[in-house]
């Protein structure tokens, strides 16, 4: 039985990506809707560290963190998106 967030083959995750882009960085993580605490402290450290600004867990999850929708994994490879190099 699915619920309303996940069907057979896509569900709901939460996604936070920094927005120092301009400066090169590509800091981005996703993580299951029940893992917010851990993908906030991560993020928070991230930006500690690499861009030495502090902010709280809830400003990064009020103004930095969104739901997105994700294709679940099934082992297979999508040659659409397999790296061929």
């Amino acid at each position: 039985m699915t619920n309303d967030l996940q069907t057979e083959d896509r569900t709901m995750a939460l996604q936070v990506a920094c927005e120092t882009a301009v400066s090169g960085c590509v800091f981005r993580m996703r993580t299951e809707e029940d893992d917010r605490e851990r993908l906030l402290e991560i993020t928070r450290e991230h930006v500690k560290e690499q861009h030495g600004k502090t902010y709280t867990l809830e400003e990064i999850d009020e103004q930095h963190v969104n739901e997105v929708e994700v294709e679940l994994e099934t082992g297979e490879i999508n040659e659409s998106t397999a790296d061929n190099g």
